[in-house]
This record gives structure tokens, sequence and C-alpha cells, in this order.
């Protein structure tokens, strides 16, 4: 039995300027880090060529059959993926979650990513961690077309604190240090909640594609500006300036809203009103944007009346840690 475990990602800086639309034209930067929020895929190879799925996300299963015509919801990435990868063996798959579907945590991407990275290890494929983000990209992007960037991919197989360069040609990885004592106060002013009510992404994330295409003004404009805000908050990082980091995490999300329509809504701007009266200092919706999860930065001292005033009006935190583990095989003998 082979089990994959990968991370979920909080991007902090520079989303959109992913998508390829954006960066084959005008290169794009994101700063993103791993928390320990996982992605899991079982694996156990069967005696015979059939294939079986297990999805509790979606509460589906696939019956075992060697041929599946259908795609059915929650087994969309077995189905596509063991043909990409050229897998002839019958399986039993398990796919599931640490978070909800649509949880603009990377949930989809990292587990993507962390299913070619079990397939691979089970063939004995020497694959690079750059490989195998860019397969499971082409899988979501050009196989299961879902409209979706790279970072996602790439912060789940590599793990950590990493500001993310997007070219045409290649995706670059530079790991940001930042110093132990800095972590720690990082860690201890974030505050994760859970807002709900969000439909997938992919509406959010093709209306910014179509506007890129038409080079709308206002949406390129914003995509430079949040590039350049990337570079500035490595920056700001790099100097163990956490107040700097906070300011450009607010003014991020402010430049974010002008990517498209729908990344915020009166519900997110209720919300953001309530957190900064009872003491935040910055924040961002996690991921696309239109719901999902909140990302808070505040002082210590003001936690406890955040998290009050936020669950009155039924945001739910979420407790959670950075950490720097990208995706992983572990495999059991005998079972």
């Amino acid at each position: 039995m082979f089990i994959g475990r990968s991370p979920l990602r909080i991007s902090f800086a520079g989303g959109g300027t992913d998508l390829e639309e954006y960066h084959n034209k005008f290169d794009g930067y994101s700063i993103s880090s791993t928390i320990n929020k996982y992605t899991y895929v079982i694996a156990k190879l069967r005696n015979d060529d059939k294939l079986q799925g297990f999805s509790p996300d979606f509460a589906s299963h696939l019956p075992p059959k060697k041929h599946h015509t259908k795609s059915v919801q929650g087994h969309e990435i077995v189905l596509v993926g063991l043909k990409e990868m050229n897998f002839k063996k019958g399986v039993d798959m398990y796919l599931s979650t640490d978070v909800e579907p649509n949880s603009g945590l990377g949930a989809s991407s990292s587990l993507t990513a962390n299913f070619v990275n079990l397939i691979a290890h089970i063939q004995k494929k020497k694959m690079s961690k750059n490989k195998i983000a860019m397969k499971a990209y082409f899988i979501g992007h050009n196989v299961l077309k879902w409209g979706i960037g790279k970072q996602d991919e790439f912060a789940a197989v590599f793990g950590g604190f990493n500001l993310l360069k997007f070219t045409k040609k290649k995706v670059y990885v530079y790991p940001i240090s930042i110093r132990k004592s800095t972590q720690k106060e990082l860690q201890e002013k974030s505050l994760l909640f859970h807002l709900g009510n969000r439909k997938h992404s992919e509406g959010i994330l093709k209306s910014q594609i179509a506007s890129i295409k038409k080079s709308n003004e206002k949406t390129i404009t914003a995509l430079h500006k949040a590039k350049k805000l990337a570079l500035d908050m490595r920056d700001a990082l790099k100097m163990n300036d956490l107040t700097r980091f906070s300011q450009i995490l607010k003014e991020g999300w402010e430049v974010k809203k002008n990517y498209t329509v729908g990344i915020s809504n009166p519900r997110i701007e209720a919300i953001s009103k309530k957190a900064f009266s009872s003491g935040v200092t910055a924040l961002k919706v996690t991921g696309a944007g239109g719901g999902g999860h909140l990302y808070v930065f505040a002082e210590q001292k003001k936690h406890s009346q955040i998290i009050k005033e936020l669950t009155k009006i039924g945001v739910k935190k979420v407790n959670f840690q950075y950490d720097n583990t990208g995706a992983t095989v572990f495999t059991l003998n005998n079972l």
C-alpha cells in the first residue's frame, strides 16, 4: 500500500500572475506558504486489472471495472491521471482532503500533484519536482480544462515559504529564508477562518483569463501591481519586517479585487469590516476569491476578540501551522 500526502497553501501576494495567459507575456511572481492541512492519495495494487475508486469528500464510489467510460465527481483526477501516467495495473484508489471542496487553499491542484507524485513513485519513475508539478498542471489545465494557474502545484510539491517566478518556459522556485523568531511571530499573528459559501473558483478564473486575453487595462494594471507587491513582500520577509509584510498583504487584497468581478462580494466586505473593527491589521481571501477561507494578520492580543466577533456572524476559525513539507510518499508493506 502506498500513501501520498501533499500540503495545502496560503497565497500571500501575486496570485493571478501564475496564469499562463499573463505570465507568457509578462512573467509573474507569487509568494505562498504551505500549511499543515493536506490532501491524501492511497493506492493499493490489485490482483486483477480493474480500477476501484473511493472519494469521501464527494461521498462517491467508483465500482471495480477495467474500463470506466463515464466521469464521476471526485474521481476525475484518477480517471484522467492514470491514462496520462500510462499506468496499466489494477488498483484501488482513495482520495481525500483535510478541508471541504472549493476551499481556496489549492486543494484540487495539491491533490493532482499528490496523485502524480504517488503514481511516479509506484512506477519507479525518476521525475524532478518541477516535472511532477508541471505534469499535475497539465492534467488539471490541459486535460480536465480547469481554469487554473501554476502556483498551487508547485507549492504542494516543493513545500515551504517560497517566491515563485513564472515565465513562458519555466517556473522557478526560490525558498525565502526567514529568521526563526520571525517565523514564530508570523505564526502567532496569523489566523485562518472558513467562510464557506464558495462556488468553484473556475468561473472567477475564467473571467480573469478572458480579461487578460482582451488586454483589459484594469485587469492587467492590477496584475502588474500584484507582481510588484510579491517582490516587495519577499524583501520585507528577508528583512524580517512583518509590519511591512502586513501592509503589503492589505494592499494586495485591494489590488486583487480589480482582477475581475466576483473576487469579493457584500458578505466578504461585511466580514472584513467586522474583522477590522475587531482589531485585524490586514486580511485577504485565499485563492481566487469569492469565499473559501479568510487569512487574517493581527496582534496576538487581539485574537480572542476577533475570533469572538467573527464567530458571531458564522465565520469559523481553522487551526493551522505553517509547514515546510512538500509532497511525500509513504510505503506500507504487507497490507
